[in-house]
């Protein structure tokens, strides 16, 4: 058994723990994101560079990129991206990678792989890190706000698109698994984008939201499961 046949194993070991932590934290999730919601309820153009930046991107797709099938591949490039970055992070050999809107694009890797390969696009909007990243160096905050709003609503399109939607990628990894994990996921991809865009309160600050009624919700399923 070759180094990535065996961490194809762990991380399948690790598949229902995650999605239990993902249960675990769905509360919690939900509940920071009402403070960062009621902030920007207060202050609604705090909002304004992101929806600039999704609302570009929407143009872009809907008179530039839809209309033609051939420039369909741009859609999809940071889908099947993903999937080629974490084939590599689980020390799959790459064999190339086809974006593609209609059929959903293929990513090609030695071996079996796993579910972390096969959800990845769905949880690690990759460019988006990457702006992120960026900020650290760039003090124009309305600027990198709009950023994220456009390579957010790309990686939305890419991964829910109508065309795009019968991919085998929930399938792989399983529906049940799939919606906890890319559900909490995303609600902390939310949260934070939009703690971050809006200066709605700081990410330590929407983290900590985060924890107090994971903690609670933990001990009450701890109760229910031992009374004693």
């Amino acid at each position: 058994m070759n180094v990535s046949s065996g961490l194809d194993r762990v991380i399948g070991w690790l598949k229902w723990p995650v999605a239990f932590i993902s249960l675990i934290f769905l509360p919690g999730m939900f509940y920071a994101l009402s403070f960062v919601a009621r902030d920007i309820a207060r202050r609604p153009g705090a909002l304004v560079p992101l929806l600039v930046g999704a609302g570009a991107f929407l143009v872009l797709w809907l008179v530039l990129l839809l209309p033609k099938t051939s420039r369909h591949y741009i859609v999809t490039l940071e889908h099947e991206l993903t999937h080629i970055l974490f084939s590599l992070l689980t020390l799959h050999r790459v064999g190339g990678v086809r974006a593609s809107l209609v059929g959903g694009g293929h990513a090609r890797y030695e071996g079996r792989g796993n579910w972390l390969i096969a959800i990845a696009p769905f949880v690690v909007p990759v460019f988006s890190l990457i702006v992120v990243l960026i900020a650290g160096w760039v003090d124009r905050p309305r600027l990198i706000s709009g950023v994220l709003g456009f390579t957010l609503t790309w990686n939305v399109v890419a991964n829910w698109a109508t065309a795009h939607r019968h991919h085998g990628d929930h399938r792989e990894a399983g529906r049940i698994f799939s919606f906890l994990f890319v559900t909490c996921a995303s609600l902390l991809l939310l949260g934070l984008v939009l703690a971050y865009a809006t200066q709605a309160r700081s990410l330590t600050g929407h983290l900590d939201h985060v924890a107090g009624p994971t903690r609670a919700f933990f001990a009450w399923i701890v109760n229910l499961l031992d009374p004693s």
